[in-house]
């Protein structure tokens, strides 16, 4: 039973954020994402994604194993789980600091950005399914659930945002998917071919 007790405050947490967002959407003068330069509201959001994250780490711990799944799928999770890590480090460091936490900043479209908009999104929902399948967790899978759909209702709602701060951005939407595309897993390709000729003597 300890296992519902980080469940529910991870529910809290996205429950939290989901209100502030049907609010976004609802209000015409409210917008809790991107906080911009509201300190309160970057204070909730950091709460709340923070509090969600441990929450779903705390029941994969408590709740592994509450479904049977063969050793070798959730092998193949722990190793999803450090590609996650990987690709939210790398993003992370590509976007910076600033617009991570949803302030102005530059528009960023090298590095990761170069195949998708959104790879800190992509990384934690990677990491989310992950950490489900490795602990083999209907728990975490749930949690998981809810917190796909924060992180998709996020990219909508921040998408309006970008376009009126960032003068270049409606173009580099026209080109980059969203999350994930075949435009994106080409030029992904396309970059590991020209490293594997540039390494040739």
């Amino acid at each position: 039973m300890l296992e519902y007790v980080p469940f529910g405050l991870g529910l809290l947490c996205a429950g939290v954020v989901l209100y502030k967002f049907s609010a976004t959407v609802i209000r015409t003068n409210y917008r809790f994402w991107p906080p911009e330069s509201d300190e309160r509201k970057r204070r909730v959001y950091v709460v709340c994604s923070r509090g969600s994250l441990l929450s779903l780490l705390a029941t994969a711990v408590l709740d592994a194993g509450s479904v049977a799944l063969p050793l070798w799928g959730r092998v193949a999770g722990g190793l999803l789980v450090v590609l996650a890590a990987i690709l939210l480090s790398k993003s992370a460091a590509d976007l910076g600091q600033e617009e991570t936490e949803g302030r102005v900043g530059e528009l960023r479209t090298d590095g990761l950005y170069r195949y998708t908009r959104n790879p800190q999104n992509l990384g934690y929902l990677l990491l989310f399914w992950a950490v489900s399948v490795a602990s083999a967790s209907l728990l975490v899978a749930v949690l998981s659930g809810v917190m796909t759909v924060w992180i998709v209702v996020q990219t909508l709602i921040e998408e309006p945002w970008l376009r009126s701060q960032y003068e270049g951005y409606a173009e580099y939407a026209r080109t980059v998917p969203r999350f994930v595309g075949i435009r994106s897993v080409r030029r992904g390709l396309q970059a590991v071919r020209s490293s594997g000729t540039d390494a040739d003597p």
